[in-house]
């Protein structure tokens, strides 16, 4: 147990992953620039040169600026890892792409997605995590991080393609939110998800990804947690949607929707982001948006 373990974002899932090794014996630090989080919190440079294994669990409109504010401290071998799933506003990047630019040439890192919803594991429940990296090296001491807890690690070397199921499967959870606010049922929620996963492996690929990762536990599984359970934000924002037509700026997926339409160019191939985006760009009505879609 001598893998030092830093945290930065003391949320629901950086205290829910940071509980899990805890319970293993492991030594972890947290920080979070919300200091009511994190008791007695130490400053960066006191914690993050010790570091075997950096964990960013924030938001990703805030990962250059915390890993601009951690890079003076790091140590090459620091194995850097976010559980974040968005694209950059300004760039349109993946948060892989945002991770190996502004890390120094060489740093090892990775993505760990899936259907990690914090409060089940934090009841002991199972949740599973993809660990997608181009450091092949890594994989067994993260493999190992996590042995023995409720956390089921699985590996992939597709970094892009699980970027991307990251970033859709918080957009399409919109989709089945929408669907629950308008008491649709749940014909309605099976077609949008086998939709959604359709759309979603097309997109993928056109983005430089393997289709199949659609398939996985890092899409088609991250997709039906987040978008069918109650303790999911983006879930919960579909259903605001549905009443209001107005989509939170606090929402990884309405957050990344315009930059992903911006990057494929065109919507025409997929009728359910196209319907996403007449909801939110062009404020059209959402009950009749989806009607429209759902009896064509």
């Amino acid at each position: 147990m001598n893998t030092n373990i830093v945290i930065i974002g003391a949320g629901e899932i950086g205290s829910s992953l940071g509980g899990l090794l805890k319970k293993k014996g492991y030594v972890i630090e947290w920080w979070d620039a919300d200091t009511s989080r994190v008791p007695n919190q130490k400053d960066l440079a006191d914690i993050v040169p010790s570091a075997d294994v950096l964990f960013f669990c924030i938001p990703s409109w805030v990962h250059r600026v915390a890993i601009a504010s951690c890079t003076p401290h790091l140590s090459k071998k620091t194995i850097v890892l976010t559980v974040s799933k968005g694209l950059e506003k300004d760039t349109k990047k993946t948060i892989a792409e945002v991770i190996e630019e502004a890390l120094p040439a060489g740093q090892p890192y990775g993505l760990i997605s899936g259907p990690m919803l914090a409060e089940e594991m934090d009841a002991e429940q199972f949740g599973c995590g993809v660990y997608a990296t181009t450091y092949t090296g890594t994989k067994s001491v993260i493999t190992e991080l996590f042995r023995g807890t409720v956390l089921r690690m699985e590996d992939s070397s597709d970094i892009k393609g699980v970027a991307f199921a990251g970033v859709l499967k918080n957009i399409y959870a919109l989709a089945l939110g929408i669907s629950d606010g308008l008491s649709l049922g749940d014909n309605a929620r099976g077609w949008i998800v086998a939709q959604a996963i359709h759309e979603a492996s097309e997109i993928i690929y056109r983005l430089g990804g393997v289709r199949e990762t659609a398939y996985g536990a890092a899409g088609l599984g991250d997709l039906i947690a987040t978008g069918c359970s109650d303790f999911s934000r983006n879930r919960e924002e579909g259903k605001n949607i549905a009443q209001t037509g107005i989509c939170s700026a606090t929402s990884e997926g309405c957050v990344s929707l315009p930059s992903l339409i911006a990057l494929l160019g065109n919507t025409q191939d997929f009728p359910l982001l196209k319907t996403l985006e007449h909801i939110f760009a062009q404020h059209e009505d959402v009950r009749a948006s989806v009607f429209s879609l759902l009896r064509k």
